[in-house]
């Protein structure tokens, strides 16, 4: 986007500033992709290496692994590499980048092979991308390779031309942030050769390798989907570049995408087809969860799959929005209509979810906005009694016990009041059972109702004839009535804990910003800090602070385990400026979870916050935001 007068729009020149000041600080990334193994990836990536070498950069290995081909091995020898560490596991010897190594060295290009691999066990990372970024963050550029089958997004696409769904991967999020993206290309004859040749693999695999994987159809479209892929990120360089310097032209109208997922196996599909789509469409995009009390009740298994799912779409670069609510269909119509979304992408029903499925309600309410369907990948076989509702027995005895106190009183009352007065206290259980119980309750009860009333309160008495037709019009607008109350009371009821939980967020942040205001010494921040984040969470808080080259208990509770082990993840967190511990891919073997205090590019301490059973993942947005407030007020302070 420009400005009237041709210049850059503020908000284009703010993500020029804030990538340039990245570039500054941290490393630059070159990625070499390619579509299967044995294109050439690493051979290319050392040719350059040495290229480089000559004109004078500092260049070493980090880690490369050659695969026993002679021609790699040739060059490899010719650089210099940072010996690999031993690391023991069941018995075996894995070899690791020493990441210390590399870091204590400090070339100005470290090589580092295979970006999706997974570290050995009890490393202080669980994926090599993040070692990689380690390296970034100390300024050491790096080169590394990827094929295309283990980029997050693509997984499910290779899994269907392949039949082989690969286990490591690395997030997208890794490769937009590349600033040299190279697609090393063999066309796949050559590459069978070379595989026959047993310049691949070793002799013996070849001919299982190309029955299995390495055939001519599999290659092709593996390479289709590498040059697809790389043709996007060029895209986006592209309209980066035309928005900084203010090249006019042709600019679509935005699009939007919203991809809707539930608990069940299928939710890490839909979040990455949604990714594919955004991409494609150069779209933003969003991840709606709405979660009905069934979701609730849902098999562990089924949650913890919905929460990795939505952990991969905020590493993806997804916003994530969750509702708790029971008309399914109708938040996602009312979320596509508020957010101007375009596209909206949703599971084909399977079983009886074909005659259950909200697909259909929200394909009539979103006019002009397009509906695609995803047809998951693996046929998870759903036993029926999971896709039928289950009825809610307890609160069904709860509302019949409200009705028939209701019919009682009715009853004593009978030869007292009119019989439309009678027919308005009938409401009274509808609409508590709506407030509590649920709609689906209260729909029950409402029909229930008409029958009860003309059996005991109309005549003929004690019979659900109706012999006055004004009784019957009277009926059928009570039970509207009856159904309009209920849908909205049982909208209320499940709006009114996100209104509570926004406002405490709200009143969290609020709360934190005033008390800061008046802070005129770092202690006061710290303590501060602590006290409104023990507040938020319940949980026991620390606040470290750098003093005299190491971190130091600055406040919160004294309770808070820090051990030798807490105090290196804590020192990491802050040197690398990122969060780790408890939960994380990243040292996740701590008790905590750290986040680091960071303003102006330099970081100011650390807070840690040991968390509640269950709780794994991704530290709470409430606490990052608390955190970044304390951290311009200490920059502030100096």
């Amino acid at each position: 986007m420009t400005g009237n007068d041709g210049r850059p729009s503020p908000e284009d020149l703010l993500v020029l500033a804030m990538d340039e000041e990245r570039q500054r600080a941290e490393g630059r990334l070159t990625v070499y992709l390619g579509y299967a193994a044995g294109v050439g990836k690493t051979y290319t990536m050392l040719a350059d290496a040495l290229a480089r070498r000559s004109d004078g950069v500092d260049v070493v290995i980090g880690y490369v692994e050659t695969h026993g081909r002679a021609e790699t091995d040739a060059l490899a020898a010719r650089l210099e590499a940072v010996p690999a560490v031993t690391v023991e596991y069941q018995g075996l010897r894995l070899r690791e980048m020493d990441v210390d190594g590399v870091i204590a060295r400090r070339p100005d290009v470290a090589l580092v092979d295979e970006l999706a691999h997974d570290a050995a066990p009890g490393r202080r990372h669980a994926k090599r991308y993040q070692e990689i970024e380690e390296l970034l963050r100390a300024g050491i550029s790096v080169w590394t390779t990827v094929n295309i089958q283990h980029i997050e997004s693509e997984r499910d696409a290779v899994a269907r031309i392949t039949g082989v769904r690969v286990r490591e991967t690395v997030p997208d999020t890794v490769l937009e942030r590349a600033d040299d993206l190279r697609l090393i290309d063999l066309p796949p004859d050559q590459l069978i050769e070379r595989l026959q040749a047993g310049k691949v693999y070793v002799q013996d695999m070849a001919a299982r390798a190309v029955e299995r994987f390495f055939l001519p159809a599999n290659l092709t479209a593996l390479r289709q989907l590498a040059l697809r892929f790389v043709a996007g990120a060029a895209d986006r360089e592209m309209v980066g570049m035309m928005r900084s310097q203010a090249i006019a032209g042709p600019w679509p109208a935005a699009e939007r995408v919203l991809v809707g997922v539930r608990a069940g196996p299928y939710a890490d599909q839909m979040v990455r087809a949604g990714y594919r789509m955004a991409t494609r469409m150069q779209a933003g995009w969003t991840v709606l969860s709405v979660e009905t009390e069934g979701d609730l009740e849902a098999r562990g298994e089924d949650r913890a799959r919905l929460r990795e799912a939505l952990e991969l779409a905020r590493t993806l670069g997804a916003e994530i929005v969750r509702y708790r609510a029971e008309d399914v269909a109708g938040e996602i119509v009312r979320y596509a209509r508020r957010a101007n979304v375009t596209v909206i992408l949703l599971g084909k029903p399977r079983g009886l979810g074909i005659l259950l499925s909200p697909v259909y309600r929200v394909m009539r309410e979103t006019r002009g906005i397009a509906l695609h369907l995803l047809d998951p990948l693996e046929d998870v076989p759903i036993p029926i009694h999971r896709q039928l509702p289950r009825p809610p027995t307890l609160d069904v005895a709860v509302g019949l016990i409200l009705m028939g106190l209701v019919t009682c009183a009715n009853y004593l009352l009978r030869d007292t009041i009119s019989s439309s007065n009678l027919l308005i206290i009938q409401l009274v259980p509808v609409v508590l059972a709506a407030l509590f119980l649920g709609r689906a309750v209260s729909a029950f009860i409402a029909v229930l109702s008409i029958v009860v009333f003309d059996f005991l309160f109309v005549p003929p008495y004690h019979t659900i004839a109706v012999s006055d037709w004004e009784y019957f019009i009277s009926f059928i607008g009570y039970l509207v009535i009856a159904l309009v109350i209920s849908s909205l009371a049982g909208r209320l009821r499940h709006l009114l804990p996100q209104i509570h939980e926004s406002e405490a967020t709200v009143e969290a942040v609020a709360g934190l910003a005033r008390d800061l205001e008046g802070a005129a010494t770092r202690q006061q921040v710290y303590d501060r800090l602590a006290d409104h984040i023990r507040q938020y969470t319940g949980r026991p808080t620390v606040v470290l602070v750098p003093r005299a080259g190491r971190l130091v208990r600055g406040a919160g509770d004294t309770e808070f385990p820090l051990d030798d082990k807490e105090e290196a993840i804590a020192a990491w967190v802050y040197e690398n400026r990122a969060p780790a511990g408890h939960g994380k891919e990243t040292l996740p073997a701590g008790i905590g979870q750290y986040l680091p205090l960071v303003a102006s590019g330099r970081a100011l301490g650390v807070v840690g916050v040991i968390p509640r059973d269950g709780e794994e993942g991704s530290i709470p947005e409430m606490l990052e935001r608390m955190a970044r407030l304390a951290a311009l007020v200490l920059d502030r302070l100096g």
